[in-house]
């Protein structure tokens, strides 16, 4: 009866740490659009700050293309 409950709380503690690990930030980063030019990419990101889309915004380089993801 022992080991039956010592591997019962373990799987409990492996289950609740999986969770945990596999939980989304409050804050995640959110795709808004995928441009061809950087100047594309900061202006329409400056655009959404000034007009309190979000709060911050950054531009990736990847592929040839330029993506730009924001904070809500």
């Amino acid at each position: 009866m022992r080991k039956i409950r010592a591997l019962a709380v373990a799987g409990a503690l492996v289950s609740g740490l999986t969770v945990i690990a596999n939980a989304v930030p409050a804050h995640a980063d959110t795709l808004r659009n995928v441009y061809y030019s950087s100047s594309d990419c900061y202006r329409y990101g400056d655009y959404g700050v000034q007009n309190h889309l979000w709060n911050w915004y950054h531009c990736d380089y990847q592929y040839n293309l330029w993506f730009l993801y924001s904070v809500p």
